[in-house]
């Protein structure tokens, strides 16, 4: 089901296809051939600027579809980045996906609250308590950093540091253009 998104009063982002650049329209192109097959929100706010577009794109499809991680440690630690940073826009896209990988309604409602949440696989939780430490704490206690690199592993951490990364880029598009929450009922 496609969901239209529509642009908040006094804030347009959307380009026109007649109207974009070449390097604007190659890009689009691009992304809808790529591992994502549609173009991101975010992304079409960013196409402004082809360059950081570009930038941008290869750093998305590294982090959110190639990068070694479960889809459930990125729907986990994406919620907590917009619970984190109060992205109403980025909660509710992520949400649904979170609920279609079985993330349960009592962990939902925690990440939400921005309470502890608890996830039975060990490397979900570890990169949960990572995600949340960062932004909530903004401190990695040296109990949790070794952790970290004995579940994760550095490489992992890595990836994981650039998922909060992204979502918090992603939020502050979002946010900055006011992006509304859809009416999926309409």
């Amino acid at each position: 089901m496609a969901i239209h998104i529509p642009e908040a009063p006094g804030r347009p982002f959307r380009i026109p296809p007649g109207e974009m650049s070449e390097p604007q329209s190659n890009l689009v192109q691009r992304i809808l051939a790529g591992p994502r097959k549609d173009l991101p929100i975010n992304m079409e706010i960013w196409l402004h600027s082809p360059a950081f577009a570009e930038v941008a794109n290869s750093f998305a499809e590294y982090v959110g579809h190639r990068a070694p991680m479960s889809k459930r440690i990125k729907e986990i630690t994406i919620l907590v980045v917009a619970a984190f940073w109060g992205s109403r826009f980025e909660w509710f896209w992520h949400e649904r996906l979170a609920r279609q990988l079985g993330i349960d309604e009592g962990q939902i409602a925690q990440l939400k609250e921005r309470q502890a949440a608890g996830f039975d696989d060990p490397v979900e939780q570890t990169a949960y308590e990572v995600a949340f430490a960062l932004l909530e704490r903004r401190d990695m206690d040296d109990e949790l950093h070794a952790r970290a690199v004995r579940i994760l592993g550095h490489a992992a951490v890595a990836d994981l540091i650039g998922l909060i990364g992204l979502y918090t880029m992603v939020a502050f598009t979002l946010d900055f253009y006011r992006v509304p929450v859809p009416d999926i009922a309409a």
